[in-house]
């Protein structure tokens, strides 16, 4: 908080993305204090740290409207349920910012700055699956992490490249093949195929692990959450991401429908821990250890549920995701120190030859 101005949620599954926003919201929070706006161009994590690529605007007109690209983040405590609301609100300019026209031409929108709600206007004052209370995080950048239009121009070069051997041919960038090109390659289709307007995903490997299920295939996963009419993508960092406009009580609805095809297994859990007693004592539990899995998966399921995969998904670009590390035991190195440095201790057995300092 002392760096960035903001909180992270710890364990959570989607900490590449957030780690990515809590930076972007500092950035536009510094913009912000000189009257300029920020544009992010590109924004990934890559080789273990955080790059952002930014355009920097001289815009005072505009910082206003740096609030309704900042939001707050609640996450369950029981489950990975999440909200992301927005700090503040502008009918107006929302609706030019997105694109929208007015649905209703006789009601004039708003354009008066108001303050963001929380879960509790959503209906969810606790979490919904489990009834915990939530945890906050943030502020975050809530906008877009990419501009697509660079991204895809720098993918359409790439690839008129590559059948050059690497080189531009109309005598534009890159001039040399490039290296790390197929990797380049995959990382920017990767961030191509992401929602825009959704910020932070799900982790499919822990919304399965809290019911105790195998983990579903992701194009089954997908499958269902699109035929359902919601979008879904990838997350360039994390191969088990979920990025969907999918509410949390849809994506759990998927959960329970694979589980009631592919019944969990039940959890091992020590019957003293399960009834919240201490170890050694006879007391009635103070604080008793609910069954998050059973909460889950005893709601009824409210969304139909079909695994069948559409062509959407099914066909997709060819690309080098998730690409391996270039070498074996490749990552960050221990800081130097010094060992084996055949110049270690001259220069100060130079100052001791010279004798005590004189004072000038």
């Amino acid at each position: 908080y002392g760096r960035y101005g903001a909180f992270s949620v710890q364990r959570s599954g989607y900490l590449q993305e957030l780690a990515l926003r809590i930076l972007l919201y500092h950035v536009s929070i510094i913009a912000g204090r000189y009257g300029r706006t920020i544009r992010p161009v590109l924004s990934v994590g890559m080789a273990f740290y955080c790059r952002v690529f930014v355009e920097v605007w001289d815009d005072k007109a505009g910082v206003n409207n740096l609030s309704l690209s900042h939001g707050h983040l609640f996450q369950s405590i029981q489950c990975s349920s999440f909200h992301v609301t927005p700090v503040a609100t502008n009918e107006s300019v929302s609706a030019k910012l997105n694109g929208t026209t007015n649905e209703n031409p006789n009601k004039k929108l708003s354009n008066v700055y108001r303050n963001g709600r929380g879960p509790c206007d959503l209906g969810e004052a606790v979490c919904g699956e489990t009834g915990g209370s939530y945890k906050l995080g943030g502020p975050i950048w809530t906008g877009p992490l990419h501009d697509l239009d660079v991204v895809n121009d720098a993918i359409a070069r790439l690839e008129k490249a590559k059948e050059k051997n690497g080189v531009n041919p109309s005598g534009g960038t890159p001039m040399h093949p490039l290296k790390m090109a197929k990797t380049l390659h995959g990382l920017l289709v990767s961030v191509s195929e992401e929602l825009p307007d959704v910020p932070l995903y799900h982790s499919l490997p822990a919304i399965c692990s809290t019911v105790n299920s195998t983990t579903i295939p992701r194009k089954m996963f997908n499958a269902a959450l699109v035929n359902a009419g919601y979008r879904v993508s990838a997350y360039h960092k994390d191969p088990g991401a979920v990025k969907t406009d999918a509410p949390n009580h849809v994506v759990w609805d998927v959960v329970r429908g694979w589980c009631k095809e592919n019944p969990p297994q039940p959890r091992k859990v020590n019957k003293r821990h399960r009834k919240g007693e201490e170890p050694g004592s006879n007391a009635p539990p103070k604080h008793p250890h609910s069954d998050v899995a059973s909460l889950i998966l005893n709601k009824e399921i409210k969304t139909k549920i079909d695994f069948t995969i559409p062509e959407s998904i099914a066909s997709r670009k060819k690309a080098v995701r998730y690409a391996l590390n270039p070498e074996a035991n490749w990552g960050p190195k221990k800081a130097a120190s010094g060992l084996g440095n055949p110049n270690k201790g001259k220069r100060k057995a130079e100052d001791e030859s010279e004798g005590p300092a004189q004072k000038k």
